[in-house]
């Protein structure tokens, strides 16, 4: 479970001050699908990277499955983000000179799993994601949809219990992005925490739970009955 408390995240340029957060209070539950939605500069992503510890708040507290995330030492931070935690981003963040394989085995690498065992789980990754025929390609030979697929294929392969994604279909055509929308729906329904940053109601309107925010607050937190993603007969790429 995810418990946000008070949280503030004040940017300071000069003697003027900017508040991303306000003060935010919400819980995530296991096991819910959640879309955190609002304009631009609304807080959402500020909101998503406290949760991942990609940034630190000025106030208030992100508690992880109980923890405090702000009592965390490097190590530590290193191995949440590696072990309960995976980053699905818009742009990707692939290492274009390396295959699919490489790509999705980093996180077993950085967790110090041997190259022996790493093929099943790879393989089993890629195949959630549709892609496994890719996996000896060159990551910078793929179209912009199956980047984004290798991308979560990447974040889920060390089996992590929530899965972050921001704006993950900003980059996208209307027909990937559901092809992504598809695959994080049935992420979730095999049990993954799923997180989603969007600015797209259509995209929104795929989780079981809308979160809005405006001006560092949230206005709006309300449960939603999912619109399943279409996805083409044929492949998308």
């Amino acid at each position: 479970m995810i418990s946000v408390r008070g949280l503030k995240k004040e940017y300071k340029t000069g003697e003027a001050s900017l508040f991303a957060l306000g003060g935010v209070s919400l819980d995530i539950k296991e096991g819910e699908f959640v879309a955190i939605t609002g304009k631009s500069g609304s807080g959402k992503s500020t909101l998503l990277n406290m949760i991942g510890t990609l940034d630190r708040p000025t106030e208030g507290t992100v508690l992880v499955d109980g923890k405090d995330l702000s009592a965390f030492s490097g190590k530590q931070v290193a191995e949440y983000r590696n072990k309960t935690v995976g980053f699905v981003f818009q742009s990707f963040y692939l290492e274009p000179s390396y295959t699919v394989y490489d790509n999705v085995e980093l996180p077993l690498i950085l967790s110090g799993s041997p190259s022996k065992n790493n093929r099943e789980r790879v393989e089993a990754a890629l195949e959630a994601v549709g892609l496994i025929s890719k996996i000896k390609e060159k990551a910078r030979n793929l179209s912009g949809g199956e980047q984004q697929r290798v991308a979560i294929a990447r974040a889920i392969v060390n089996d992590p219990s929530y899965l972050l994604a921001d704006e993950p279909c900003g980059n996208l055509d209307t027909a990937n992005s559901e092809n992504i929308m598809h695959i994080l729906s049935t992420l979730h329904a095999a049990g993954k925490t799923v997180i989603i940053v969007t600015h797209d109601p259509e995209d929104a309107r795929k989780a079981e739970r809308i979160v809005t925010m405006s001006d560092g607050l949230v206005v709006s937190d309300v449960e939603n009955t999912p619109i399943p993603a279409q996805t083409e007969e044929k492949e998308v790429v």
